[in-house]
């Protein structure tokens, strides 16, 4: 065998392992130690409902705080969502946005057992019905997205 084939197959092996394999629905944290994952995207009647869920694989992972009581004239520059080439903020409901007010993640001392160790919900002014993916930008989370939209 020569070089080029064994470098080959080394690389073949080591991409193909869940270790090193990249998981395109995984988008992590500012620590690194915890992903988001899209759960859900729902629009009915104008609204879009979505939902994620934060797991870890890091044994020990002691948690970390996402974003806390961030003001209501900032939160629009920091949690929104991307519809094709437009943003939009969270939905208002009585002067308050239809979203937590902090996201904690919390401590794993066993991921192998369950691995979650937080959700977030929130609801968006749903885009029109030709926008079928978006993508959720919050605080100390890479960009979650594209993420399927479905209709109800």
């Amino acid at each position: 065998m020569t070089l080029r084939v064994l470098f080959t197959l080394l690389l073949l092996m080591l991409t193909s392992t869940g270790t090193f394999a990249l998981d395109a629905e995984r988008f992590p944290t500012a620590s690194g130690h915890a992903y988001a994952e899209p759960y859900r995207a729902v629009r009915k009647e104008g609204v879009l409902h979505v939902e994620l869920r934060f797991v870890t694989d890091y044994a020990g992972y002691s948690g970390e705080l996402i974003y806390k009581d961030i003001p209501l004239e900032r939160v629009d520059g920091l949690i929104y969502a991307e519809f094709g080439d437009q943003s939009f903020s969270l939905l208002r409901e009585n002067g308050r946005v239809v979203a937590p007010n902090s996201l904690r993640l919390g401590f794993n001392y066993d991921p192998e057992r369950n691995p979650r160790v937080g959700a977030w919900q929130a609801d968006f002014v749903a885009p029109q019905h030709d926008v079928d993916e978006i993508t959720i930008f919050m605080p100390n989370v890479a960009p979650i997205g594209p993420i399927a939209i479905r209709d109800r």
